[in-house]
């Protein structure tokens, strides 16, 4: 149902033309009398109602076309109600608001693809600093490689159950691929260990794979190249395979 409040907004324009009958001009000025809000926006229709008069020369009207135009208006009135009423001021707020979600959006894409890209730096430092650290390591056994183009060297500290690679010459992966690196036990089954994630413009590659279980029930690693995110079991290509 529509307030009165609403039908008194309704006739606002039409009492700035002066086009209201009696009766609703007397309740409408009532109304005002009482009404911030209505009083403010009549104030506007007069405003540009003058405009647009003192652009025409004057000249009274017809009894008759009054008549009609304020039957045409009453009826208007009677068969529609419109059940919004934004404001100029409403809609360019709107519009900024909307730009505002958009750019807040944007920033949170922007700092979460930082933070990550942060995450994946620190954990290479990490491995960096393991594998350089294993090399003091009096329990750890180097395992030179060098197969497909790839050469490195495999640290095997069985005693701390841990693996470091360390490889050169690793291509970067096809687009959507990444390498998987797979501990082999004594049945054959692989378990993955991780990734080699090649870094542009380092020509080498280190990787620290911590065993889950006592690395003594292992018998070597391979690298594999396995679609993004990795697989659950071995299903590309063999990059290298080094026995400990």
């Amino acid at each position: 149902m529509i307030s009165e409040h609403s039908t008194f907004q309704d006739n606002l324009a039409a009492y700035a033309l002066g086009a209201l009958d009696p009766e609703e001009a007397a309740a409408l000025e009532q109304h005002l009398q009482t009404c911030e809000s209505c009083r403010s926006e009549l104030a506007s229709y007069e405003r540009v109602g003058s405009g647009l008069l003192a652009a025409l020369p004057p000249r009274a009207p017809r009894a008759s076309v009054r008549r009609s135009l304020q039957r045409q208006l009453a009826g208007e009135q009677r068969r529609t109600r419109p059940q919004f009423n934004f404001s100029f001021g409403q809609l360019v707020f709107g519009g900024l608001l909307a730009a505002l979600l958009v750019l807040n959006s944007v920033t949170v894409f922007q700092m979460s693809s930082l933070r990550r890209e942060q995450a994946e730096l620190l954990s290479q430092r990490q491995s960096d600093q393991t594998v350089i650290a294993m090399l003091s390591y009096p329990t750890t056994k180097s395992l030179a490689f060098d197969q497909n183009g790839v050469s490195g060297s495999l640290l095997v500290d069985k005693q701390r159950d841990l693996v470091g690679v360390f490889a050169w010459n690793l291509a970067k992966p096809p687009e959507g691929k990444t390498y998987q690196i797979w501990l082999i036990d004594q049945q054959g089954q692989r378990t993955s260990g991780g990734f080699l994630v090649p870094e542009a413009g380092y020509p080498f590659v280190t990787a620290v794979v911590w065993s889950p279980q006592p690395l003594t029930g292992y018998t070597g690693i391979g690298v594999t190249l396995e679609p993004a995110g990795g697989s659950n079991q071995p299903t590309g290509p063999r990059i290298l395979r080094v026995d400990f």
